[in-house]
């Protein structure tokens, strides 16, 4: 008999399967659960590594259903605004980094808060104080803008009177003069001016956002963003490389880039990239941005912005084109991953979604973010089988939101914001994503906010009263059942990963996290404290709490 490589025992066991919920052990052989309950201490042999489970908790490893981790591990590797949340803290910040690297042509970072600045917008003038030498470029945490400054303009051509480009704003002060503040598509003025990092950097920052990554429990994620996106490079060779090399621990789907520039023809390299992926990396879904956010007035609304009486925000694709658009992808097999912020982008997205069934065909596809859903279109969402792909970790009265962002929304798009519940209880299915580095990819950060409504009191971007204790539209709350099912089963299902992965099942992949406490059995409001001990990953240990992080063998770069 084959005996297990590990048994966990002597706490609580959540397998998030609706037909055996809980259990008291797991065996897991070769990467597989093998024995649940009282039949895994028959799977004990003299090698087998003996979890105790006493004052913690097991349950499947976390999925993010919608991650950027190249964007994170770069961040992390250069300019990282992303840990503070003040003035004179981004001033150190870059300003240290900038004397650190004085050989850096450029210098890159991102993670900052409009919040930070009076009126919302950064302007060049500070960074021109800090790095008068050469050209900055620092991505907004959102990555819907960046601060760039005056070096970084004069090298892209942009003056006062440079026209806005197709997709972007180049903000101006009321003199009509450039603040260095690049909305959305006019950040591609200055990003496609920089150097893209070399193959061994980028190696590096995905095994870094990986080993961030595993050190919260994640173990699988769908990358929302495959391709030359978002000012970033193309991370689909790199991953099939980790993978050849043995070096990608987590599971990964991949949701390759559509160019609005491009038309039905791109269609041809996905296959491609799908055919040449059919292992822990797989490109079986499509990226398509609709709009934009809500806090720079790109998100598109079905009415206007507070204070904007002509301003409705941005269709990036029209909704005639996005309708042909989903048809030709989903038609050829792929998920439709698309980016909906604004309640009239949500519309064209449930729209398009519309689409003919097929026998055999059992489709993904997600709608993501959803900060404002027309109460007139959840049952008609409902009724696509699309699921909601959210990020809760918004859904809470911080900073950013009260003070940049619900402004410019009517008290009818106030009430509807981030109408979890509504959704679920229309039957809408629930699939949880970080989009980090936006936000924290913390998995019980976000379990804490989509139960509560309120931020987790170490949350750095939301350490005032009112975001801990004043939940935003407390109706709108799920349950941690729900919540959790969203970070596993939900994600799993999104990331096409579920016939292996999302659940603690005879014959699943033993993809599993320890927790340092039962989310079942704390506080509701202490959700957001709970830590992780362990992380394995079919069935390897990936992280270690006792190693003071991830395991040395896997951090080789």
């Amino acid at each position: 008999m084959t005996h297990a490589d590990w048994i966990f025992s002597g706490g609580p066991v959540h397998t998030m399967d609706p037909l055996q919920p809980h259990t008291e052990a797991v065996a897991v052989a070769n990467g597989r659960i093998v024995a649940l309950g009282a039949d895994a201490a028959g799977w004990r042999g003299p090698a087998t590594e003996l979890v105790d489970l006493t004052g913690k908790a097991l349950l499947p490893g976390f999925q993010d259903a919608h991650v950027h981790p190249l964007a994170g591990g770069l961040q992390m590797l250069g300019c990282d605004l992303s840990g503070v949340h003040s003035l004179a803290e981004y001033r150190a910040l870059i300003a240290d980094h900038a004397r650190a690297n004085p050989a850096a042509e450029w210098i890159q970072g991102a993670g900052w808060y409009g919040d930070v600045f009076d009126g919302g917008f950064p302007h060049r003038a500070l960074l021109d104080e800090l790095v008068p030498d050469r050209p900055v470029f620092l991505i907004s945490h959102d990555g819907h803008g960046a601060w760039v400054n005056s070096r970084a303009l004069e090298r892209a051509g942009i003056t006062d009177t440079t026209p806005d480009p197709d997709g972007g704003v180049i903000a101006r002060d009321g003199a009509g003069a450039a603040t260095g503040m690049l909305i959305e598509h006019a950040a591609d003025l200055v990003s496609a001016l920089i150097p893209d990092p070399d193959q061994k950097h980028i190696r590096r920052a995905l095994l870094t956002a990986q080993a961030y990554l595993h050190s919260l429990g994640v173990t699988a994620w769908q990358d929302a963003a495959v391709g030359q996106a978002l000012g970033m490079p193309d991370s689909f060779d790199h991953y099939l490389a980790l993978e050849s090399e043995g070096r990608l621990t987590a599971t990964v789907t991949g949701a390759l880039w559509w160019k609005r520039d491009c038309g039905l023809e791109q269609i041809e390299l996905f296959k491609e990239r799908r055919a040449t992926s059919p292992g822990r990396f797989r490109a079986t879904a499509v990226k398509i941005m609709v709009d934009g956010v809500c806090e720079n007035l790109t998100a598109a609304l079905t009415r206007s912005y507070n204070g904007h009486p002509h301003e409705t925000g941005m269709s990036l694709i029209q909704p005639d084109e996005l309708a042909r658009i989903t048809r030709a992808v989903d038609a050829e097999g792929f998920d439709l991953h698309l980016h909906a912020v604004g309640d009239r982008a949500v519309r064209d997205c449930v729209n398009a979604l519309d689409l003919p069934r097929r026998e055999g065909w059992d489709p993904r596809h997600q709608i993501a973010h959803l900060d404002l859903v027309d109460p007139a279109d959840v049952a008609r969402f409902a009724a696509t089988g699309a699921i909601a792909n959210i990020q809760p970790l918004w859904a809470r009265q911080d900073p950013v939101l009260v003070e940049t962002k619900l402004p410019y929304l009517d008290e009818a798009h106030q009430q509807v914001h981030f109408a979890f519940e509504t959704l679920r209880r229309a039957g809408v299915e629930l699939a949880i994503g970080s989009d980090w580095p936006v936000s924290s990819p913390d998995p019980l950060w976000g379990i804490h906010t989509a139960v509560n409504r309120t931020a987790p009191s170490a949350d750095p971007h939301a350490r005032d009263t009112r975001s801990q204790t004043d939940p935003l539209l407390p109706t709108e709350a799920i349950t941690l059942g729900a919540a959790l099912a969203a970070y596993t089963t939900g994600a799993a299902r999104a990331n096409r990963l579920d016939a292996e992965r999302g659940a603690i099942r005879l014959g699943m992949a033993a993809d599993l996290v320890v927790l340092d406490a039962d989310p079942l059995a704390v506080e509701a409001r202490e959700l957001g404290a709970i830590g992780v001990d362990f992380t394995f990953a079919g069935g390897q240990p990936v992280y270690s709490r006792a190693h003071n992080g991830a395991l040395p063998t896997l951090l080789a770069q």
